[in-house]
């Protein structure tokens, strides 16, 4: 850890977290390499208890620790008015597909 110290993220709902992480491309590519009817209504089943706020959606949290350093731009100490953004951590921001 840099000197110490520690930063957090979060907490956010399992839900965000799991949106963040790419559950629905996942649940998408699943069903669609599944042919049988039971596994189908399994993974539907599955992912309605992981992700409906009244199940387990908004009862869990994700929180994070992570050396502080994690969170300060690479190339900070060269320029230090840069403006790109942060390295993400997986699962606190929004899952972009390029």
């Amino acid at each position: 850890m840099a000197q110490g110290k520690t930063a957090t993220l979060g907490p956010i709902k399992q839900r965000e977290f799991l949106k963040n992480m790419g559950i629905d491309l996942r649940l998408q590519v699943l069903l669609q390499n599944s042919s049988d009817t039971a596994t189908r209504e399994q993974l539907l089943h599955s992912y309605a208890m992981l992700m409906n706020p009244e199940k387990m959606g908004d009862c869990f949290n994700f929180f994070a620790l992570l050396p502080h350093h994690r969170l300060v731009h690479p190339d900070k100490k060269d320029k230090p008015e840069s403006k790109s953004p942060l390295p993400p951590v997986a699962g606190f921001n929004e899952l972009l597909l390029k």
